[in-house]
């Protein structure tokens, strides 16, 4: 029996050993540069663009007010089209704005530009570059604020955008989270108008942003927190003076429906007496409905300068002639936005003179051979229409009716 099992086991083993040791050669085909090239370099198209990945919105409003602009009344009409994030990361939005004077005349009187960006977007990080819209980015409030950048909502630049993400986690807070926070750095061509701008770099101004948003239930808060400076020294009392420039903005947003906010700015860190403001405000949102009838919104909003510096001249004052000047005083800013089915109106009432803005200056408080004003004022909240008075004690208006479709 033992001499049957090792015979037979050696049989085995030695046709496997036989096997083994006389393999059939085979050649094996090493691969070609010219399939290692077409593998890594092929050549993609870009995506097809479809009705999905992008967006057209259109705005036709009647505009009337009596501000300080001479321009009282005229149509206007916005077109706005947005090529969403494909699968390359990759946005743009253009917005078009066509202003036309109340007249018989079918001459348009002007075309503006609004925005005209493309932006690059990753996990980690997203580059911007064109003109923006910085209304909702730059700060909290609605008419006042964006001290840093003398009130101004859009400009040309580039923007560097990287998010952060961070979670409560411990077992007594799991109502409590972070929303994405961010740091953000800008850099701006000029924050002058275009008679005065000069894009060599040495109007240059850059900015930086730290954000943070904490959701705690239905309760919100944005903190935000700007610095800048300017390449140069163009005006002592302004964000272009060389030295630096910040704001400190916060938003409390209760049930999405109402916001308490404000924003603390300096805007020349030399002379921080003579440069600050403070805007506080709220927004009432989403209000009520009675049949065909929709109460939207109201802001109201307030502008306390906390320096008087008589040489200011963008609050007013001349350093140059004492007695033309004058010292800033509280401004005021009130919104309504009401709808009658999906024909909007807006009520925008103001006695604000545009300090902290470029717009303040004016033959009478400045001596230069620039033109004047060398940028634009505070703007109304939503269709972002520039509204000023003539004096504190005057109130000004604007109304607005309109489709957007």
């Amino acid at each position: 029996m033992k001499t049957t099992l090792v015979l037979i086991l050696g049989f085995v083993t030695t046709s496997v050993l036989a096997q083994t040791k006389s393999p059939t050669p085979t050649a094996t085909p090493s691969p070609t540069a010219t399939s290692f090239v077409e593998s890594k370099n092929k050549w993609v198209p870009p995506p097809d663009i479809t009705e999905d990945s992008k967006t057209v919105d259109t705005n036709v409003v009647a505009h009337y007010s009596n501000d300080a602009s001479n321009n009282p009344a005229y149509a206007l009409f916005d077109l706005s089209s947005v090529r969403k994030l494909d699968e390359n990361e990759v946005s743009a939005t253009g917005k078009v704005r066509f202003i036309k004077p109340f007249s018989s005349s079918d001459d348009m009187g002007e075309l503006e530009l609004r925005e005209a960006n493309i932006s690059l977007s990753e996990p980690w990080i997203e580059i911007r570059v064109g003109r923006m819209d910085l209304s909702d980015i730059l700060s909290t409030t609605h008419f006042f604020g964006r001290y840093p950048l003398m009130g101004e909502r859009r400009l040309d630049g580039i923007k560097v955008y990287i998010p952060f993400k961070f979670f409560f986690g411990v077992e007594d807070y799991k109502s409590v989270s972070s929303p994405p926070t961010s740091l953000s750095f800008f850099y701006f061509p000029s924050l002058f108008s275009t008679q005065n701008a000069v894009i060599d770099g040495s109007q240059g101004f850059f900015l930086g942003q730290a954000r943070m948003k904490l959701d705690v239930d239905d309760l919100r808060i944005i903190t935000l927190f700007n610095l800048g400076a300017s390449s140069s020294d163009f005006y002592q009392y302004s964000s272009t003076s060389g030295n630096l420039t910040y704001s400190l903005c916060g938003d409390v947003n209760i049930s999405k429906n109402y916001d308490l906010y404000l924003e603390y700015g300096v805007q020349s860190a030399g002379d921080v007496a003579d440069t600050s403001a403070l805007a506080l405000g709220i927004k009432l949102s989403h209000l009520l409905t009675l049949d065909f009838f929709s109460l939207d919104q109201i802001i109201i909003e307030a502008q306390l300068p906390v320096g008087n510096n008589p040489n200011n001249p963008f609050t007013g004052g001349n350093g140059i002639n004492p007695t033309l000047g004058v010292l800033p005083q509280q401004s005021l800013y009130g919104r309504v936005r009401m709808r009658v089915r999906s024909v909007f109106i807006n009520f925008n009432i103001t006695n604000s003179m545009n300090d902290f803005t470029f717009a303040r200056l004016n033959q009478s408080n400045i001596n230069t051979a620039l033109p004047v004003p060398i940028g634009p004022g505070n703007e109304t909240d939503g269709l972002e229409v520039p509204l000023s008075s003539t004096s504190y004690n005057t109130w000004t208006f604007s109304t607005d009716v309109g489709v957007s479709f």
